[in-house]
């Protein structure tokens, strides 16, 4: 099943990620050249499929912008708790993952749309702006594959073994290709499953085993040749996906992997020399004259309307720099360009318990952010790998299962127990802990009577599993579920829209 392609167009602002995008969702780039270049490529760490397709653009002013308003428009029903969630890069395609084992495929523009409405009952415990209901495009179950065994010398006296029963195993990881062709999900056996989406719906292809509990992390590279995996077997695996052999694995933990995320890769500005610059400043002013002069001429024939302004290219992730962390507290920072070095560990702070379900990246990757049980989310500096500071929740308000961060650079989101919000880490304040000098905690001199974060309406009283943010920053989805873990879940699938505040 698919959905129309007349529901698309969801607003101005988002048709240039989406005007180029076929039925599965990809994004081709239309040359002037066709013959293939005969120019040798250069290695590069970044993702070459990146450079080949034309990415969306972040919106305007996301990156500069002062806060968000972000809002809930919409609410996709499971009927289960949501353990995982994964999109494609164009976030036309959206899988998520439940605890009755099965992998649903949503249309988000359609779901954006309006294309199908929540009921009156489906509304009652949601709030007055979530009116449009997730579309559902298709589903299919997480099924167990029987483990390979060696073929034994047949036997006159040997009778055929019936075909064991395939179990419906808990998602408790899922990742999608770029592109929407095929997507890997973690079962409870330990096994990774390796499906396609755009053709043949759930047909499982591959079987990755080396695991021996469930998959609880699965993280595409981005080169997209090789992914990671994580376990509740405390063993973080790197896989060959030409191959399907293991190419790495790494030790260290002594719990269950929560999470596992990419350092964002900041674009470095182009320098040239200063004898360059002179005649390049030269040759500006030349061009600049003559240029002022066609355009006067222009102007006066025809006037075209000046296309509108999109933001920045969004950042790319560094494959070689990985965060890992456990369930025991415990943060590793992994260099996979060292494979003889160590992990280089964030030290957990004083009075703080061994706890953490997640943690992320800051926009230009120079800092961590990590959740606690005791309410916090820790600061870390990336290059020192010491602690800045640490941000307070209300009180009772619950562990800190989820975060994610926005791209200005000063705002994250923290999601606890009793509500999500979008917390200014520019601002200190009566709820901000600055680390002391024997170990402890200082309170800070100068407390600011401002309330720095904002509660985001939709979830309450659950466990937040995943937060995902598009690449342009223009949408926000929020799942529900425990992972497998400990808490309460409401099954909430809530859909947001975000806009920048200038």
């Amino acid at each position: 099943m698919s959905s129309d392609e007349e529901d698309v167009d969801l607003n101005e602002d988002s048709t240039t990620q989406i005007d180029n995008a076929s039925e599965d969702g990809t994004d081709m780039m239309d040359t002037d050249d066709p013959m293939p270049s005969t120019d040798t490529q250069q290695p590069s760490t970044v993702d070459d499929t990146v450079q080949k397709r034309v990415l969306p653009k972040m919106q305007l002013h996301a990156n500069t912008c002062k806060s968000y308003n972000i809002v809930p428009v919409g609410a996709a029903i499971h009927p289960n708790p949501i353990y995982s969630i994964a999109a494609t890069r164009c976030f036309r395609w959206v899988l998520t993952g439940s605890e009755d084992g099965y992998i649903r495929k949503w249309d988000f523009f359609a779901s954006m749309n309006g294309k199908t409405m929540l009921t009156q009952v489906q509304r009652h415990q949601l709030v007055d702006s979530i009116t449009k209901a997730g579309y559902l495009a298709s589903w299919w179950e997480n099924e167990e594959q029987p483990e390979p065994k060696l073929k034994a010398e047949p036997s006159e006296t040997s009778e055929a073994t019936p075909a064991p029963e395939q179990k419906l195993s808990p998602v408790y990881s899922v990742d999608i290709q770029s592109d929407g062709l095929w997507a890997l999900s973690g079962l409870e056996n330990g096994s990774i499953n390796l499906v396609t989406v755009r053709h043949d719906e759930g047909k499982c292809h591959h079987v990755f085993w080396k695991h021996a509990a469930p998959v609880s992390v699965l993280s595409i590279m981005p080169g997209e040749r090789s992914f990671i995996s994580g376990s509740w077997d405390k063993t973080i695996v790197e896989w060959d996906l030409d191959t399907g052999s293991v190419q790495r694995e790494y030790g260290g933990y002594t719990s269950q992997i929560s999470s596992i995320s990419f350092r964002p890769l900041e674009k470095e500005p182009v320098t040239t020399n200063a004898g360059e610059d002179m005649e390049q400043d030269a040759s500006d002013k030349e061009e600049t004259s003559a240029s002022q002069q066609d355009a006067t001429d222009a102007n006066s024939e025809t006037e075209e309307t000046k296309p509108e302004p999109s933001g920045p290219e969004p950042l790319s992730k560094d494959p070689n720099i990985m965060l890992t962390t456990s369930i025991d507290g415990t943060c590793l920072l992994w260099d996979r360009r060292e494979p003889a070095e160590a992990s280089r560990r964030l030290n957990l702070p004083d009075k703080t318990p061994p706890w953490c379900l997640s943690a992320c990246w800051s926009a230009d990757g120079s800092k961590i952010y990590t959740g606690r049980r005791n309410g916090t989310v820790d600061e870390y500096d990336f290059a020192a790998q010491k602690l800045i500071r640490s941000f307070r929740m209300p009180a009772n308000s619950g562990p800190v299962s989820c975060v994610a961060s926005l791209p200005n650079g000063s705002h994250i989101i923290c999601a606890s127990n009793d509500n999500i919000r979008m917390w200014n880490t520019s601002i200190d304040s009566t709820f901000t802990i600055q680390p002391g000098d024997d170990g402890g905690f200082v309170k800070p001199t100068k407390l600011s009577s401002i309330i720095p974060f904002t509660i985001l309406p939709g979830h309450h009283g659950a466990v937040i599993s995943n937060i995902l943010i598009d690449r342009t920053s223009k949408y926000m989805i929020t799942t529900s579920g425990t992972r497998g873990w400990e808490g309460t879940s409401n099954n909430g699938c809530l859909l947001y829209d975000i806009q920048p505040v200038v």
